[in-house]
């Protein structure tokens, strides 16, 4: 009995979340007969599992239901939201006796009568048969049948991962096998007779694999509930959606990302979504829109949890942050725009204004990052400040295989998690620089002063002669917890698929590894932990605590570097040294010189599949690439042809400035070499002033009534060139900033939802009166005033 009763608990958990989305899914469209019929099998399988098991209560409250719902079926009883909270009462009822029963392992005693009677309707009207080919049919019927086909068998966990565990092996046992084959010059039929022991080992593996895995929808199931309980009590009315349910992730992934996910979820409603009057003002729908999102990238799972809120401040984050002692106000400002997001990750941060049953206690956004890091995931921000927020999770697909990166050091290969590796790069690269400071040595990375670490001084190896010929790599780490970190190797190797198992206790206990591997070609490798190499190099990841005056020394200059302005020198393409400040360029470009072009007196570079102004008064030709300074003032790009890059510095305190306003701000000395420092004020307000800079969005445009077909031919591409996009009226998508009516007939150019400005074309030359508010279809002067009075953007 004690097995039936654990199987009956693990199915009635999984029916119960299920059925707290669907009921919630059919609460929004009370017309879909498809979700009521799915919510009605639910409880009826809970109701006939509880009769066979003897539980009275349970019995009860699902026959309650079950009732309720059929009489929705059989259509004596109207839909409506009371039905469905009642019924979710029930669900939240049902919750609390299995939750009960495996406790204690009976039904506890009690009167259910409170959830059962709003269940109840006063009038029913008698039941209508249906009809289907002159055979009148029960609905219960067609449900029976098709219970009859459900078939199912439950396996304990730690069974399966016995399984997987000796596939493994026996995957490994196979690759040793198959060298051996190849290195003994084996028969031809020996070989291929291995070769299909080989495939069918590869599919069992497969198979297993499978058995772990689970649809995401799964972990989807609660949140349409949790969604609509919290905006009723928030009284905000809320849109949720999910998609990517059919994607399968490992159950025991799923169950880690679990509560991070519903956190994540909350925080939107509570602190992303504005309340409706604010909403209003800004112009947006009172109903705002949640959405999740999960697809499959290689062996990783994307879930995107997207919302249309206020998004994020990041001067208010900064000023949460100083007030909560979390950063000081000199550290803030030297944060980067991103820096300054991500300090919602730091323990004991809230956005919250006071302490709710919802937020504001400091434990939040911070353990998130930290449970999905320890998983090998990672979290990232998108934010929209005044549109909404995205916050994107990547998660492997399973725990026990990653994506490992093959590193060499000291002659010797090992594996370092990929979800932990922000980025690579060649110490030699031009946009890294490497100083020893006190008893260690930084890196600079574009600007971004990183502590460097040698593979081998951390594990205590000598390096490998040949590791002094080849250039070394430089893999800039982001650790689960603590600062980011650069660490040198020899060489980087591949990227492979790694299945992990713990290394003898005696290696674990170095703190320098997180596992062992065999990977395909035979030969051992450790697995590295990153944030234990950062403490067994004696960095402290909260920069407190430094003892010794070497490391003192350190600490003092890196922080000294990192709160100076950095300067970008380059070479001019007439071979003059000039200088920019770092913070103006967003990055350094190099492009097929064929990119460039010169249209209407300006010059032009298509940058994949966007074109920027740059600032040259010709084009002239040579050279196969090209290399551009992209300066970004938060809103515009423009691009600066240079021919090298020289260095990053710190910008001196003495500057002679220039006479006159202009394209050089003034003059600095760097060592004994003067140096030209450009102006990107001076640069952007010149171009803006002819020729605005591109918006980093773009307002969208939809062409309406285009029945003849014009507007695609011979509209769009003015508008494209003017610096809009352009969808017709049939592609659906993102709403439009304004709509282009090509027809005559009123009702041709109505969008649905929200108010869309409208702008109507006229194809006659002139108005039809005084009232008459279209614009001449040829008139592009008058077309591209109107679009920029009523959506702005574009250019001149």
């Amino acid at each position: 009995m004690d097995d039936l009763l654990n199987d009956f608990l693990a199915e009635t958990a999984e029916i119960l979340a299920e059925a707290g989305g669907a009921l919630v899914a059919w609460e929004a469209d009370p017309t879909d007969r498809a979700q009521l019929d799915a919510i009605f099998r639910l409880v009826h399988t809970i109701k006939g599992s509880s009769g066979f098991l003897a539980l009275p209560r349970v019995t009860a409250l699902s026959h309650a239901a079950e009732e309720a719902l059929d009489q929705v079926r059989r259509d004596t009883r109207a839909a409506d939201s009371a039905l469905v909270s009642a019924v979710l009462a029930v669900v939240d009822r049902l919750s609390e006796l299995c939750r009960a029963l495996g406790s204690d392992g009976v039904e506890p005693a009690g009167n259910d009568a409170d959830v059962i009677e709003p269940l109840a309707i006063a009038e029913v009207v008698p039941e209508v048969p249906v009809e289907v080919a002159g055979i009148t049919l029960r609905r219960e019927d067609d449900f029976a049948a098709e219970l009859q086909s459900w078939r199912s068998i439950r396996v304990p966990l730690p069974l399966l991962d016995t399984v997987m565990t000796g596939v493994t092996d026996i995957v490994l046992a196979r690759n040793e096998f198959a060298r051996m084959l190849r290195e003994s010059g084996a028969d031809v039929s020996l070989i291929a007779s291995f070769d299909r022991l080989s495939d069918s080992i590869a599919g069992m593996r497969q198979s297993v694999s499978q058995m772990r895995m689970q649809r995401i929808d799964k972990l989807f199931a609660p949140l349409p509930r949790i969604v609509r309980d919290l905006a009723q009590d928030l009284g905000k009315k809320v849109k949720f959606t999910t998609s990517g349910g059919e994607v399968e992730l490992d159950r025991e992934m799923m169950e880690n990302i679990r509560d991070p996910l519903i956190h994540i979820v909350r925080n939107a409603i509570d602190h992303g979504i504005e309340p409706l009057d604010e909403r209003v003002a800004a112009g947006k729908g009172i109903t705002a829109t949640i959405s999740v999102a999960a697809r499959q990238s290689g062996n990783q799972i994307e879930i995107a949890v997207r919302d249309d809120g206020r998004g994020l401040s990041a001067d208010m984050l900064v000023q949460k942050a100083i007030a909560a002692r979390i950063v000081t106000a000199t550290e803030a400002r030297a944060l980067t725009a991103k820096d300054r997001l991500e300090l919602i990750f730091r323990p004991g941060f809230s956005t919250a204004a006071k302490v709710t049953a919802i937020s504001g206690r400091g434990v939040g956004m911070d353990i998130v990052k930290a449970n999905l890091e320890k998983i090998g995931g990672v979290v990232e921000l998108r934010n929209d400040e005044g549109r909404g927020l995205t916050i994107l999770l990547r998660v492997p697909m399973t725990l026990t295989i990653i994506s490992g990166l093959m590193v060499r050091a000291a002659g010797q290969y090992f594996a370092l998690p990929r979800g932990a590796v922000r980025e690579i790069l060649l110490e030699t690269s031009d946009t890294v620089r490497i100083d020893r400071v006190g008893g260690g040595e930084l890196a600079t990375v574009r600007g971004e002063q990183l502590p460097l670490l040698r593979l081998e001084d951390v594990l205590g190896c000598t390096r490998d002669e040949q590791d002094d010929v080849d250039d070394r790599a430089l893999v800039v780490i982001r650790p689960g917890q603590g600062q980011s970190y650069a660490l040198s190797v020899a060489a980087i190797h591949d990227h492979e698929e790694l299945v992990i198992k713990p290394a003898a206790p005696m290696i674990m206990a170095t703190g320098l590894y997180a596992g062992t591997t065999l990977p395909d070609n035979g030969r051992p490798v450790l697995l590295l932990d990153v944030q234990g190499m950062l403490a067994a190099s004696g960095i402290d990841a909260s920069e407190e605590g430094r003892s010794g005056d070497a490391e003192a020394a350190a600490a003092d200059e890196a922080e000294s570097a990192r709160h100076a302005t950095q300067l970008l020198l380059f070479r001019d393409m007439n071979g003059r040294t000039r200088g920019v400040h770092l913070s103006a360029i967003e990055r350094v470009e190099e492009v097929p010189a064929a990119s460039m072009f010169e249209s209407a007196g300006r010059v032009q570079v298509r940058i994949g599949e966007d074109i920027f102004p740059v600032h040259a008064t010709t084009h002239e030709g040579g050279g196969e690439t090209l290399k551009l300074l992209r300066i970004h003032d938060g809103r515009a790009v423009l691009c600066y042809p240079i021919a090298s890059v020289v260095d990053i510095v710190r910008l001196p305190d003495v500057i002679q400035p220039a006479a006159a306003p202009g394209l050089i701000a003034g003059v600095i000395l760097v060592g004994d070499e003067p140096v030209e420092l450009l102006d990107p004020f001076w640069l952007m307000a010149q171009y803006g002033a002819g020729h605005p800079a591109p918006m980093l969005r773009q307002p969208l445009c939809r062409l309406a009534g285009d029945d003849d077909g014009w507007g695609s031919n011979f509209l769009t591409p003015i508008l494209l060139n003017a610096g809009y996009r352009v969808i017709s009226g049939d592609e659906a998508g993102e709403a439009p900033d304004v709509l282009l009516c090509l027809s005559d007939e009123a009702d041709a150019c109505v969008h649905p939802g929200d108010a869309i400005p409208v702008i109507r074309l006229r194809a006659s030359l002139s108005a039809s009166g005084p009232g008459d508010e279209t614009v001449y279809r040829y008139d592009r002067a008058a077309l591209l005033d109107a679009l920029r009075s009523r959506v702005g953007g574009g250019r001149a």
